[in-house]
Order: structure tokens, then sequence, then C-alpha cells
């Protein structure tokens, strides 16, 4: 457990610069009269919300209903959320920070609240020329100042669970400074020039929050953000006349009441599929399976006969171990009954091909590249319900009858070339070569 979430955040920080580098936008997207930078007159309260991206899918401290708890406390007028101004104009967001879409702009339209995109990205040529630096590892300098100084990922390690809150804490303040603003230079080139990027990065999206701050004078504004990002933002915005900066554990401490009125079911179908069929949590084999039990039960008394619903039961039999039941119950849906299909409520695959149309619109050379049967979540993370049924069916060892019918039938779908291809190298794994 200690060790996987540094792993966790190196594969987010990967997916990270790939969707950046494909869906960057040109600078022929930009539109309008550029608007002048704005500052508040008066004193203008901002919060930084530092997340972990997903958290709010894995762990029960980070759940989207605390998140939407602790807003109702700080009741900000507007809300900054991790996305570029021109991706949030085409409803798109990373698909990793479900604390985006998936909780502050629901919470924000839900409560009448503006929401402002305050992220930035730069053009892919550009970024590619501003990153594009040989990787080196230097000798250390001899002997060395002898001091054992404690880095954001030795601190994500040292939680078993990170708290809620944990960007707010002056220990990973000071850690991430260490690394990004308060750093020396680093003597590997590709190192240093990630470094300064992160810096730019943040100061043109402190540069958004300020005009949001502007925009809605003397009053409070929240904004969400990955936790590496927040240190930096905290240490230039406390600079700016006019700029109060505050920590949400100022606002800490939402009852159970509180908590429980701003559960969703949403929430609750997202949390499952992440946990019972998504790829992250369950090769690291720490699924919470009471948890999963206790919001399938109450799913199961609103809408027992939901595919969906059933669908995540047959997954939690699966995780836990007992591949017959699950196999029954993927057949019965599967083959049991008529009920119409549809994607699942979680991963939100119309994110993803939204996020795909944008890459396709500002391809360089015209590449552009299909839908996939892929996210960033799981390998057949865009499949719908039905799909998804055959596809358990069509991989599992228990009922050979039925792994043949399915995979006849999955094969049939109606699929583009690309998911096709993707398909039949999962079905089809090549044969591992022999000693």
């Amino acid at each position: 457990m200690l060790h996987r979430l540094a792993r966790r955040a190196g594969r987010l920080l990967a997916a990270w610069a790939i969707l950046a580098a494909l869906t960057a936008h040109p600078a022929a997207a930009d539109t309008g009269v550029p608007q002048l930078p704005r500052f508040p007159t008066k004193p203008t309260e901002v919060v930084v919300i530092g997340t972990m991206h997903s958290a709010q899918l894995e762990y029960a401290e980070h759940s989207p209903a605390r998140i939407r708890a602790l807003l109702n406390r700080i009741d900000p007028a507007a809300v900054g959320v991790e996305t570029p101004p021109e991706w949030y104009a085409e409803d798109v967001y990373f698909e990793v920070a479900y604390e985006s879409y998936g909780v502050a702009v629901p919470w924000a339209r839900e409560k009448g609240r503006e929401v402002r995109p305050v992220d930035w990205t730069a053009d892919p040529l550009e970024q590619v020329n501003a990153l594009l630096w040989p990787a080196v590892n230097p000798e250390p300098a001899p002997g060395g100042s002898g001091e054992e100084r404690v880095t954001y990922e030795d601190l994500l390690q040292s939680w078993d669970v990170p708290p809620l809150l944990f960007a707010d804490t002056p220990e990973w303040h000071d850690a991430v400074n260490r690394s990004y603003a308060n750093a020396d230079a680093n003597p590997n080139p590709y190192g240093e020039a990630g470094r300064r990027y992160m810096l730019y990065r943040n100061l043109m999206i402190a540069r958004e929050i300020v005009n949001m701050a502007a925009d809605h004078d003397g009053k409070r504004v929240v904004v969400l953000i990955g936790a590496a990002h927040k240190p930096d933002l905290d240490l230039f915005l406390a600079t700016v006349p006019n700029i109060v900066v505050r920590q949400a554990s100022e606002w800490d401490g939402a009852t159970a009441a509180e908590v429980a009125a701003e559960e969703r079911r949403a929430d609750h179908l997202a949390i499952l599929w992440y946990n019972l069929a998504g790829t992250r949590r369950i090769k690291d084999g720490d699924v919470d399976l009471t948890r999963m039990d206790r919001l399938l039960a109450g799913l199961e008394k609103a809408t027992p006969l939901d595919p969906e619903v059933r669908f995540l039961r047959a997954r939690w039999h699966h995780v836990r171990g007992d591949t017959a039941r699950a196999v029954a119950q993927y057949a019965a849906l599967a083959w049991g009954q008529t009920w119409e299909d549809r994607p699942f409520t979680f991963p939100d695959v119309g994110l993803y091909k939204r996020m795909m149309d944008w890459s396709n619109a500002y391809a360089s050379m015209g590449q552009t590249v299909e839908y996939g049967i892929d996210n960033v979540f799981s390998p057949v993370g865009n499949l719908t319900v039905r799909q998804r049924v055959l596809y358990e069916l069509a991989t599992q060892e228990h009922d050979p009858a039925a792994r043949e019918r399915a995979r006849h039938e999955l094969l049939a779908e109606p699929l583009n070339v690309r998911q096709r291809q993707q398909l039949q190298a999962l079905l089809n794994p090549p044969v591992a070569e022999q000693p």
C-alpha cells in the first residue's frame, strides 16, 4: 500500500502529459478579443483545495459527499476547476479528475454558482520544444549536505489513506515547494525543463484565479486542483494585493448528517465501477468489499432490476473470489431476460468521446484516432453494460460453453476497426514464449 500511491502518482503524471500533448489547443483556436488581466479592488478570499485525482472514488475519507459538504461550509461565490477554458467550452475535462466534472461542476450548477476553468496548457509543438531535453543521471555531488529531506512522494507513502485535506499541511507545502518553487536547478535537463514548465503553468493558473477573484470582488472563491499545484499557487497568490489566501481545513469537520445529505446515486455507481470493474484498485488487491457491499445494497434496494447494478453485484462476487456465482449472474444478465443496453453511468463515455473529438479536430497533419474501447481506468472502460457482461463471460474459464457463445456475440457487436483490434488482442493474447 505504501508504494502504491507513489506508483499511482507517476501513472497519473504520465497520462496527463500524453493527454495534454494530444489535446492542447492551437493558437488558431483562440477567439475573441484578448482579456486584460483583472485584480480585485477589495479583500477577496481564495481557497485552493488540493486534491488527489480520482481519490474520491477510492477512499471513503475523500468521498464526493464529503467534498460537497465541505463546499457547502465554505460557500464560495464561484468554483475554479482544473480544465482549460477552451476544453470547458466543449465540456471536456481530464478523465481522472472526477473531483472536477463529477463533484465541483455539478455542485456549482446545483447551487447557481459560477464555474471557472482555470487550467492552462501549451500548444503541442510549444510543449514538445519546452520539454524535449535529454534525460541524464548525473553523479551525486561529493560529500553532500547530509540533510535528509522528505519529498512529497514520501509524504504520500507515509499515509495509509491521505487525509482529505492533506494538501493544507505545512509539510506538504514544504515538500512540494522544495521540488518546484524553491528547488535548486536540477542537473538533469529533462527534470529541470519539467520543473520550469510546471512553474509557468502554475503562474498561468494563478492568473485565471485572480481574474475569477476580481469578478467576485470582496467575496470568496474556491479552486479544486491537483495537490501538486496548490503550494506554488498559495505562495504566489499570497503576494497579490487584495487576495486573501485561506485554507479549506478552516471549514473542516462536516457532521455525518451533512455528509449523508450529499450522497448521490451517480457517485455510488462511479465508486463501485472504479473499485470493482476498473483495473487500478483490483490489481493492487485492496478493494474494500465491505464498503462496496453496503453501497450495492442501497442501490439494489432502490433499483433491484437495474442491469448496471446487477453487473456490479456480479463483479463483487468475482472480485471476492466466488467465480461460479459471478459467472451465473453474468449469464443470467446476458441471456436470461431482455433489457435495453446502455453505457455505464461511470466511466462517462461521452466525456471520452468529446476528448477524442477535440483531439482529432486539432490533430497535426490530419492524424486522427478512432474511438477505442479503452480509457484511463481500464482497457475495456468504454464498453456498454451488455458488452462488458459478454466480455466477462468471454474471458472466464469456469463455463467453456458460455465463454464461446459470449466471444461470438461480442465480436458481432458494431465496433469500429480500432475497437475490434483492441478487443481481439484482449480475447486472444499472444502465447508466452516457451523457455
